[in-house]
């Protein structure tokens, strides 16, 4: 630990302040209020602030991301962002310094971005002791009180003087600009810990459960009646989600200069609350009833990531419970509230509340750093209209490559100016070129049905976890297709025909509402005629004057006309959602395993890597481990079939 008095400290400030190569921030006044924000003078950096309005997250993880610029003359001749200028961050909090390191593990875990990892990379944080204890915060609860590393230079405010300790070998070379240092006496150490240990004890605020025990109290209490009586007040506004140093949701959009020909792709910040989070192209809103995003927010933080990262993504700095209008955003609240409600014994789950998977200097801006959201150009070579509704687009990539998907991926279609929209691959691996069919229901959808052969598109994929066509070779397969279900199951439908005698017994059952809808008219006819799978077709009404030839009913009354053995059959079931519910109770009831029950599910899929949120069902990442699941796997989750 070394020891600089005030004034050469401020000498020091002002020092980096005037070094044209950095970029200096840090905690000013901002009325009765404290901010992160450019530093002008030592004299505007405030050191005892309680806490700030809004994390020092919005550094790497800005408020309003440029992704990319282009040019609608020259759609995929995309300008990428300019490299950050190297930035220095000074006065955060130790419990912002685990929010940041959570961070570092969730966008650095795996598809590693390269804009985070460069800002990341660029910006030297500056960490300070807490002096002063804001009324909401509980930081000693959690146990990010005091932090050993995650940073580059680490101050404690002594009045007449300031304690540093150094982080890094960056952090020792920024003491270049400071003079007159000398080592800590052991008094001043031991000061300095007794007012950490102070400090962690006024912001412990009686939080009943700790944090290693969050996990077994949410799981245990899921449909406790707790939810409800908070989520009746919550007024959706997403404000908690907004100013949480642990909240990484984004969403991407597309904004189009006055111009009107030039424009930039911005990623920006987004929440779990807010209604449209989970709305897909058709207008389906996932998790529309405010009781399930209230409860998603907790479970969140509480249970998804510590599965999958190994940490509760909360570091008690209150600022949502400070800024929550009806006091409902608390966790320490929330969480008493549980417990008191279903005292039951609660397990510690975790070792480590707040482990990191990463390290900084071993990630490298290679291969492993990519662009994740800049598209590929690619061409479209032929249109065919399917319905009123859908239409088919052949494309190749401009690169020359196959898209090497497996049937049941994605791919994210990009229309600069407009945005992206996930759209299933509909045909099979078979060629230079793939098929996807688009319904017309969205602003990205709308312009594709206005494009033509020979216009350019992106391409980003192929995304997500398709069906297992290695591993049902020699199996028994029942298709049930529903609705535009039928456009991601034609691909694995189109690779089984191609390699009919590697799969045993073959059986496709396709509804939809009314015979104008039936898509892929011509490959339908002739699965009637082939003589090695079994085909039948349904329609729920077929209005007058128009020609049917198929049965009349929904999906499920073409099961008991078919004969399949459903013991040894794998039965792959794509459609809306509420046709799961049904489809799976008839399966189940005639005794085809669970295991032996494969769906795919429609969400939100923006990101395409499991970053950005919005597909995700509890905590499952729908665009990542899905959109083909196994029903045994699915079936414990509330949100799974909703």
């Amino acid at each position: 630990m070394k020891i600089i008095k005030r004034e050469d400290f401020k000498a020091f400030v002002n020092a980096l302040i005037k070094d044209s190569g950095l970029d200096v921030e840090g905690v000013k006044a901002k009325g009765e209020k404290f901010a992160f924000g450019p530093l002008e003078s030592a004299d505007d950096l405030r050191l005892d602030y309680d806490v700030t309005l809004l994390p020092p997250k919005k550094y790497f993880l800005p408020q309003y991301e440029q992704l990319l610029k282009f040019d609608l003359s020259h759609p995929f001749s995309v300008d990428r962002p300019e490299y950050p200028r190297r930035k220095v961050v000074i006065g955060v909090h130790p419990y912002d310094i685990a929010a940041i390191r959570q961070m570092d593990s969730y966008f650095l875990d795996t598809d590693i971005s390269a804009n985070y990892l460069r800002r990341r990379k660029n910006t030297l944080i500056i960490g300070c002791d807490v002096m002063k204890v804001q009324e909401k915060a509980f930081f000693g609860s959690m146990g990010t009180g005091v932090m050993h590393s995650g940073y580059d230079l680490y101050l404690t405010d002594l009045g007449d003087r300031v304690a540093m300790e150094i982080g890094t070998e960056a952090g020792s070379d920024l003491l270049r600009y400071a003079k007159n240092i000398r080592e800590a006496s052991p008094v001043e150490v031991q000061k300095v810990k007794a007012m950490r240990e102070a400090m962690a004890q006024k912001a412990s605020r009686g939080l009943i459960v700790k944090p290693t025990g969050w996990h077994d109290l949410l799981e245990k209490n899921y449909e406790s009646e707790v939810w409800k009586k908070q989520s009746d007040k919550c007024l959706g506004c997403g404000t908690c989600t907004l100013v949480c140093p642990t909240c990484f949701c984004y969403d991407i959009q597309d904004d189009l200069n006055l111009d009107l020909k030039t424009g930039e792709r911005l990623r920006t910040w987004d929440g779990c609350l807010l209604r449209k989070f989970t709305e897909i192209g058709s207008g389906e809103v996932f998790r529309d009833d405010i009781l399930d995003r209230y409860r998603h927010r907790f479970h969140r933080k509480g249970r998804y990531l510590p599965d999958r990262l190994g940490f509760v993504a909360c570091v008690g700095c209150g600022r949502c419970a400070s800024q929550c209008v009806p006091d409902i955003a608390d966790p320490v609240n929330l969480i008493n509230m549980l417990f008191e409600a279903s005292p039951h014994l609660v397990q510690d789950s975790l070792s480590d509340p707040h482990t990191v998977r990463t390290d900084l200097q071993v990630i490298q801006t290679g291969d492993d750093a990519k662009m994740l959201h800049m598209p590929q150009a690619a061409t479209i070579k032929r249109v065919e209209k399917l319905s009123a509704k859908e239409t088919m687009f052949e494309i190749t990539l401009d690169s020359g490559k196959t898209l090497g998907h497996t049937p049941g991926q994605f791919v994210e279609v990009s229309i600069m100016g407009m945005g992206e929209a996930p759209i299933s691959v509909s045909s099979a691996p078979n060629g230079k070129s793939f098929e996807i069919v688009v319904r017309k229901v969205g602003d990205v959808t709308s312009k594709i049905h206005t494009m033509k052969a020979g216009d350019k598109v992106g391409i980003r994929g192929p995304f997500g976890r398709g069906f297992n066509v290695e591993g049902l070779k020699g199996r028994n397969i029942l298709f049930i297709g529903g609705g535009i279900g039928i456009i991601p199951m034609r691909s694995f439908i189109n690779y089984v025909l191609d390699h009919r005698k590697e799969y045993g017994e073959v059986t496709i059952l396709y509804g939809c509402k009314e015979p104008c809808e039936m898509l892929f008219s011509k490959e339908v006819a002739s699965w009637s005629k082939r003589d090695d799978i079994q085909h039948k077709r349904t329609v729920d009404k077929c209005p007058d004057g128009e020609c049917w030839d198929g049965d009349l009913g929904v999906i499920t009354t073409l099961i008991p006309k078919v004969k399949f053995d459903p013991k040894t059959t794998v039965a792959v079931v794509v459609g809306p959602p509420i046709m799961y519910k049904f489809v799976n109770r008839e399966l189940l009831k005639l005794g085809v395993p669970e295991e032996n029950i494969v769906v795919s599910l429609e969400r939100r899929m923006k990101c395409g890597v499991g970053k950005c949120g919005h597909c995700q069902i509890n905590g499952v990442y729908v665009c990542k481990e899905g959109p083909v699941f196994n029903y045994r796997d699915l079936k414990n989750l509330p949100e799974a079939f909703k």
